[in-house]
Parts: C-alpha cells; sequence; structure tokens
C-alpha cells in the first residue's frame, strides 16, 4: 500500500496521473442512476455490468470495452473465472 501511495505521489507530481481514471479504479461508478442496456451474461454482476457502462465513456482508451466484452464473452468469462486473471 505504501509503494502504491509512494507511485501515485510521484505521477501526479509529475503530471502523469489521471485523476478521473485513478478515482473510477478506487470507487467504481457512484452513480445513482440505472443502466439502460441489459446485462448481456449471468456471470456478469450487476455492479460489474454498470461499471463497464461508465468505464467505456471515461476516455477513449477503454472505448469499446462494452462490445468486446459483449461480442467475446466466452472468452471474457474464461479470463473472469480465472483463478488468477491477473
Amino acid at each position: 500500500m505504501y509503494s502504491f501511495q509512494m507511485v501515485t505521489m510521484i505521477m501526479d507530481g509529475d503530471k502523469e496521473l489521471n485523476k478521473v481514471e485513478m478515482d473510477f479504479f478506487l470507487k467504481g461508478n457512484t452513480s445513482l442512476e440505472a443502466v439502460e442496456a441489459k446485462k448481456p451474461f449471468v456471470w456478469l454482476s450487476e455492479n460489474g455490468w454498470k461499471d463497464m457502462q461508465k468505464l467505456n465513456g471515461l476516455n477513449e482508451s477503454w472505448h469499446g470495452v462494452v462490445d468486446n466484452v459483449t461480442k467475446n464473452g466466452k472468452a471474457w468469462q474464461e479470463w473472469y473465472d480465472h483463478e488468477s486473471p491477473e
């Protein structure tokens, strides 16, 4: 935890830290609004689907993640079910 905090402080000082992404990855989608699109798979949690919808619009580098997961559900489920996906 200490190392993570130090790295984020250094990145922030060097103006390399994307604070919007950092906030999202720490908290997820905190919006109270419901997601219009129905989740495509039972293995995907409601919160996970809601987070993915937000992530898809977070910035250009994440654009298309929802389509990718929807079109490649089997591969994503294998990764999701993996004991150590990292």
